[in-house]
């Protein structure tokens, strides 16, 4: 009896720490796995790619004309001006938001106070995969009109875990968002 619980504790030791380690590795997602071989490709028989047949000689057609419009100018590049600095200062506008994208998204704005250097406090807006359409959303905050204006900055980011994530713009130094004159407003559209 003594000689059996003898050669029992260490048994039983080994056992608790084995089952301790696996607690602790599975504590880190730590995973063991083992891969099947690849099948061996050299036992496998050749296939011969079938042979194409003879190419038959063809007649050549003449070109089609191309139909051109008389009252449609053709239009000539200009070259793109940088836009002036104080226009783009001057443009404050609202700020319309399409996400055409499959991710649930969080816009992010980080507004600068008027007249200084600093920063608002940030505000943030979530959208749904495909929310705003092709017209996008006119944003506002709860206590007031969202205005944005030169030097704010904007960020967004997918919130499905997918890492994705637009900007960070700034507004009038970034080509993105756009200044829409007609509608005198800052459009983001993220793309997907």
């Amino acid at each position: 009896m003594k000689k059996f619980k003898s050669s029992l504790y260490p048994l039983l030791v080994i056992v608790l720490f084995l089952g301790l380690a696996g607690i602790g590795l599975g504590l880190f997602r730590f995973t063991i796995s083992i891969e099947p071989q690849p099948p061996d490709i050299s036992s496998l028989p050749e296939i011969e790619s079938p042979r194409t047949p003879a190419v038959e000689k063809v007649e050549k057609l003449p070109p089609a004309l191309p139909t051109v419009s008389p009252t449609s100018p053709t239009p000539v590049a200009s070259p793109s001006k940088s836009p002036d600095p104080e226009a783009v200062a001057a443009r404050r506008g609202a700020f319309r938001v399409s996400n055409p994208t499959e991710h649930p998204v969080r816009v992010a704005l980080l507004a600068r106070a008027t007249q200084s250097k600093a920063y608002k406090e940030p505000a943030h807006w979530d959208f749904a995969p495909m929310e705003g359409g092709s017209q996008g959303l006119l944003l506002s905050l709860p206590q007031d009109n969202l205005l944005l204006s030169k030097g704010d900055i904007l960020v967004a980011f997918a919130q499905d875990g997918s890492r994705r994530y637009w900007g960070p713009y700034v507004v009038g130094e970034t080509p993105i968002p756009a200044w829409n004159q007609q509608q005198a407003e800052w459009q983001l559209v993220l793309q997907p």
